[in-house]
């Protein structure tokens, strides 16, 4: 029994996680904004269903579940709803307007869709220094695996000039098993096999667009 009820805590835990994408820091409530920049990321990062979807916040403090989602334009942006949070998903660079219901509320917001522009000066792990330079062309770069195995260490982004945290830095360890919300510059257990990931949110200062950037432990 418990090992059932275990297989489906795991897969509950897998199918929450998938569907946000993108980790939001635990315990700040977050809702449908009225207006919002997102990215669309280069090819390789997009494959990636990190990037794939945006959370979008929820639909606000009272409501239980979302009864319909729509994009003015669906080539540019979609949206869903799971309940009562809303997801967008960036497919090209334009304009719509995400147009969400529940009961006789409605909700819009006016959503742009941006290029992805590298917000990194310099990733410090451990000891290792990765240039900025290596984000200019995607949202992630690949660390060995096996070199920080089993080991602690301290992750800090150095962010450009003009960009911001939205939190902190998630980590996530292979198939699921843990996650956590720490702070930029934490030192991070790396442990539970290939495919651990350590992900930030940031914000251009001026502009709001919002991205996501990553290191994939291989």
């Amino acid at each position: 029994m418990k090992r059932t009820m275990k297989r489906i805590l795991t897969a509950v835990l897998i199918l929450t996680m998938v569907v946000a994408a993108v980790p939001v820091q635990a315990g700040i409530p977050q809702y449908f904004p009225t207006k919002k920049t997102l990215t669309v990321y280069p090819a390789k990062t997009s494959k990636n269903y990190f990037f794939q979807r945006t959370y979008m916040g929820a639909f606000d403090k009272k409501s239980d579940k979302v009864t319909s989602v729509s994009s003015s334009n669906s080539s540019v942006a979609e949206a869903y709803a799971i309940y009562s949070e809303l997801y967008a998903v960036p497919k090209k660079v334009g304009k719509t307007v995400i147009t969400a219901k529940s009961g006789k509320t409605t909700r819009k917001c006016n959503l742009t869709v941006k290029k992805y522009v590298n917000p990194i000066a310099s990733v410090k792990v451990g000891n290792s220094t990765i240039a900025g330079k290596k984000f200019d062309t995607e949202a992630y770069r690949v660390v060995s695996y096996s070199r920080f195995a089993n080991k602690k260490a301290k992750i800090t982004f150095n962010l450009k000039k003009g960009w911001s945290f939205v939190d902190g830095v998630s980590y996530l360890q292979k198939n699921w098993m843990k996650s956590e919300d720490v702070k930029n510059g934490a030192v991070i257990p790396i442990r539970g096999g290939s495919g651990f990931v350590v992900i930030t949110n940031v914000v251009n200062d001026k502009t709001g667009q919002q991205e996501a950037v990553m290191l994939l432990f291989k």
